[in-house]
Formats: C-alpha cells, structure tokens, sequence
C-alpha cells in the first residue's frame, strides 16, 4: 500500500467524521451531500461545482454530477442546521 494511498484513507475517515457532526440534523441524502462537496472543495481547492463533481469521479456523466449537486445545494439552507451543530 502506497503512502499517497494510506494519507487518501485517512483523510477521507478525517472528513466523514467531520461531515457526520456537522449534518447530524439532516437527512441521509443531505448528510452525503455535505461530505462530498466538503471532500471535493477539500480535493479539487476549488469551490465550482464542476471541478468538485471531478473529484468526486462517479460513473456517470459530469453534468449529471453537477446538476445533483446543485439541486441538492439549492434544496435546503444549511446554515442554521450546520451552524446548530458547531
């Protein structure tokens, strides 16, 4: 197993941890929503939706990425349900 490999590993448990206590409050969906654009900004060093959907490397097209993403994003405010939580 390659360093980059186990550091990858690692940073990924970091950030679901992370993720779990700030969206304690909301849904399932929402609750992975919130982890992966957390890893996607984290990932990419970016904050635009398409290169956060790169990241993420999912199997279907990108702008289906994109377009779940922003939808979701667009859903529900997340500021008063993440700011509860920290």
């Amino acid at each position: 197993m390659s360093q980059e490999f186990k550091t990858v590993t690692i940073l990924k448990a970091q950030l679901s941890r992370f993720s779990g206590i700030i969206s304690r409050g909301f849904s399932k969906p929402k609750q992975r929503l919130i982890k992966e654009i957390l890893y996607g900004i984290q990932a990419s060093k970016d904050i635009k939706l398409s290169n956060i959907a790169r990241t993420l490397k999912e199997d279907q097209a990108l702008i289906k990425t994109e377009d779940r993403l922003s939808r979701n994003l667009d859903d529900v405010d997340f500021t008063e349900g993440i700011n509860a939580e920290v």
